[in-house]
């Protein structure tokens, strides 16, 4: 192998694992427990653990590769597995030391990460102003994280995570939610009942006329398949987080997709671990929040007031009623948070998805473990950046939204109470609105098949007529063409319209004696012409809908387009879905100004520029309506509505003004307690253990880096104009670095960086860490 200074270098044989002993004192780990030939030194797997955690797609293989390549070496698979040996000994090192530290700063006990993981969620003050919620979380599930069924049997090693609700406390849920089945979307197929059989699977929403879960479907076992729940034994992941984006708990989805279990186990958990008033945001909250009160969380949850929300992205493609009960714009307390708080994870551990794949469930585990680690560092970072942001932005939108509240105000005569009280009642409409009795929808029906009738008997009457026509003796001397093929084809044509006529007559029939209708309705009969107005209105309904979906879909594309990692052909594909649906939606759009203009009364007309717009998706309920005193109501109005939803996004930025001035306050005083924590630590066990005195020193040097970005950052936050909390003097740390360059720490995430790029960066970065590891 390569030269003598080598981070990759073969030794003579040993006689007994004493020798790794040796290694490890020399700067060297051997790549096996005895008789080691081969050791990796201590800085090239310190690299490579800190490259693996920051970009987990570069997998063991890759990386011996680079090193082979670097030393002008002929790369060997022997060389992976050796580096794989060796960095699996020096991860199981980095979690024992991490697990001492722990227990040396009395970080241990049940959830102590959970509860303490977020400094602005848990840490706590004297004499704060009570928030409710307590803490904001968001909890949903992802498919990306599979690994295929039987791979790594031969490793039967257990990595123990903190992140983990353990398999067999989610399946207490199990045969809680048994027999609710979320039905497959109206675009899709129909899914088979034995997709379903020994699961729980989502739920349904109890609303009347709702396309909640419909319109946002998950990975749930019926659309997966038995397939591919047969070929995984992992499916994915159920994430739980704070509002920051720190991590509180994580599920092994396991032979099935997002089921209830999993998310009544993470509400089981939140509720144990925080405590009463939390709320949590998920995709289908409107449809658990009936599912946990019909299980045994039902009484807990409300003794604790635990909060249901819908994401404010997925809220925007409920129906209207849905939203006025779980969008985060119209729930006190909430402020600006959208809770989609997962998405975001989710597009990060998407990197790891190629290399977990077919790895044991100990490495499946293991590295998820480690990319959840630095995900919750990076956060950790940026807390204070996510401070400052939000507090910019909330006062932004009260000062932008005011002035324009006020205009309104004076030039229409409403004030801030109108705005509520038109919620209250648009609420209360739509929860007293029923469907359609069904008797009416069998006039409609029989109205529809009188016309499908009368269009049968157009049509046979012109195939007859035409054949009385054709067939006289002036025509048989005029040379008509009368060969068998063309009167064959002619008495076929002539059956088939036969045919349709009659069941047309049949249907036609048998709707009049279900109706009892003796005489048959013409055009001029009165209960026909309201029969045909309702017809009209359903099909002016159908189109709302076509629209609707097709707006949502272009929701998803857009979506979908710029998610960093996405490659190329997928971008075009999309691209091109973007084209093909945008026009789509240009026609929807047509057809429903044609059907609008013919609606008593009248609709009103949009442009593509309109229904671009996606707060525009609240109002597609309110267009189905028929009713003339709704839509000269105040509420229905759409300049109206427009200007309640500025007001109420003003309440939520004052909340969030008041949530912030507490969060501001916890994290300020942890940057300081942690500081002297780790400083006082150090200092104690200086005498007693030496070398993890050393190891806290330097992890204290570390953190008073962070933690001095934090202070420079909230003093920003302090002189703000329009700040409303208190102001605290924090001095940074003499001996760390010029904090000007930290300035931006944590602050890569916002930026999307190309792929290509990123893996000749990471290259480079390689090389040079091992040339001046060579040199030493």
């Amino acid at each position: 192998m390569p030269t003598e200074y080598s981070p990759c270098r073969e030794i003579a044989q040993a006689p007994d694992e004493e020798a790794n002993i040796a290694l490890v004192r020399q700067g060297l780990l051997g790549a096996s427990p005895f008789l080691p030939t081969l050791a990796f030194s201590l800085d090239l797997l310190e690299f490579y653990y800190c490259l693996r955690r920051r970009h987990p797609s570069v997998g063991t293989q890759g990386f011996a590769k680079v090193i082979s390549a670097f030393h002008n070496a002929l790369y060997y698979p022997k060389l992976q597995e050796k580096l794989a040996a060796a960095f699996d000994v020096y991860v199981d090192l980095k979690e024992r030391l991490q697990k001492k530290t722990d227990v040396a700063l009395n970080r241990v006990g049940d959830n102590w990460r959970a509860l303490n993981g977020c400094p602005c969620c848990g840490f706590k003050q004297h004499n704060e102003p009570m928030l409710v919620p307590a803490r904001l979380h968001a909890m949903d599930g992802n498919n990306s994280q599979k690994r295929l069924q039987g791979v790594g049997h031969t490793d039967e090693r257990e990595f123990f995570s903190d992140y983990f609700i353990p398999p067999e406390q989610v399946d207490t849920f199990a045969d809680e939610v048994k027999g609710t089945r979320r039905t497959a979307p109206a675009t899709g197929p129909p899914v088979p009942d034995s997709a379903n059989e020994d699961s729980d699977s989502l739920p349904t929403s109890n609303q009347p006329a709702t396309k909640c879960t419909d319109s946002w479907q998950a990975a749930n076992a019926s659309a997966m398949g038995k397939s591919v729940t047969q070929v995984f034994e992992q499916t994915g992941i159920f994430l739980t987080t704070c509002r920051h984006g720190i991590v509180e708990f994580v599920e092994e989805m396991i032979k099935s997709g997002e089921l209830a279990k999993y998310a009544l186990a993470s509400l089981d958990a939140i509720m144990k671990t925080y405590g009463a008033d939390q709320g949590v945001g998920y995709d289908i909250g409107c449809s658990m929040d009936s599912t946990v009160r019909s299980t045994s969380l039902s009484e807990r949850a409300a003794a604790q007031r635990l909060q249901l929300l819908v994401n404010a992205f997925h809220g925007y493609a409920h129906n209207r009623a849905c939203q006025l009960k779980f969008h985060p714009l119209y729930r006190f307390g909430i402020g600006i948070e959208d809770l989609e708080t997962c998405e975001r994870i989710f597009s990060w551990l998407n990197i790891v998805a190629r290399n977990i794949r077919h790895a044991s469930l100990y490495h499946w585990r293991l590295f998820l473990h480690i990319c959840l680690k630095q995900w919750d560092e990076d956060r950790y970072a940026n807390l204070s950046k996510f401070l400052l942001d939000n507090y910019r932005q909330s006062l932004a939108t009260i000062q932008e939204y005011e002035y324009e509240l006020t205009a309104f105000q004076k030039l229409t005569g409403f004030a801030q109470d109108d705005f509520e009280r038109w919620l209250i009642e648009e609420a209360a409409y739509l929860e007293k609105a029923q469907d359609e009795p069904e008797e009416d929808l069998q006039q409609v029906a029989y109205v529809e098949n009188l016309l499908s009738l009368q269009k049968a008997q157009e049509k046979y009457g012109s195939i007859t007529t035409v054949e009385f026509q054709t067939y006289t003796p002036a025509d048989f001397a005029s040379g008509v063409n009368l060969r068998p093929a063309a009167l064959r084809a002619r008495e076929l044509e002539r059956r088939a319209a036969q045919r349709k006529l009659e069941i047309a007559e049949n249907v036609v029939s048998d709707l009049e004696r279900r109706l009892g209708i003796e005489d048959r309705w013409t055009t001029t009969t009165p209960a026909f012409i309201v029969a045909r107005e309702a017809m009209d209105k359903t099909e002016f309904v159908r189109a709302v809908e076509q629209l609707e979906g097709l707006v949502v879909q272009r929701l998803f594309e857009l979506a979908k387009a710029n998610i960093s990692g996405t490659g190329y052909k997928m971008r075009k594909h999309i691209s091109h879905a973007i084209t093909r649906c945008s026009a789509a939606v240009r026609k929807a759009i047509d057809k429903y100004n044609e059907l609008a203009l013919l609606q008593s009364p009248p609709r009103p007309t949009f442009k593509y520029e309109d229904v671009a717009n996606l707060s525009w998706l609240a109002d597609f309920e309110l267009l189905k309506e028929s009713r003339s005193d709704i839509l000269d109501r105040p509420w229905s109005s759409l300049a109206n509505r427009e200007a309640a939803t500025k007001h109420f996004k003003v309440l939520r930025a004052r909340e969030e003004l008041v949530r912030l001035n507490v969060e501001i306050a916890r994290l300020q005083a942890w940057v300081d307690h942690e500081d002297a924590e780790l400083s006082d630590s150090a200092r104690i066990l200086r005498a007693s253990d030496p070398l993890l005195a050393a190891h806290i020193d330097r992890l204290r040097c570390i953190r008073r880096q962070v933690n001095d970005n934090h202070r420079k950052r909230l003093q920003q936050i302090f002189v703000l104009p329009g700040y409303t909390g208190d102001v605290f003097i924090s001095v940074e740390s003499s001996t760390s670095v010029d904090s000007s360059l930290h300035d931006d720490a944590g602050d890569g995430d916002d930026v999307e960086i190309d792929g290509d790029d990123e893996v000749n960066e990471e290259v480079v970065r390689i090389g040079d860490l091992i040339e001046s590891l060579s040199v030493q």
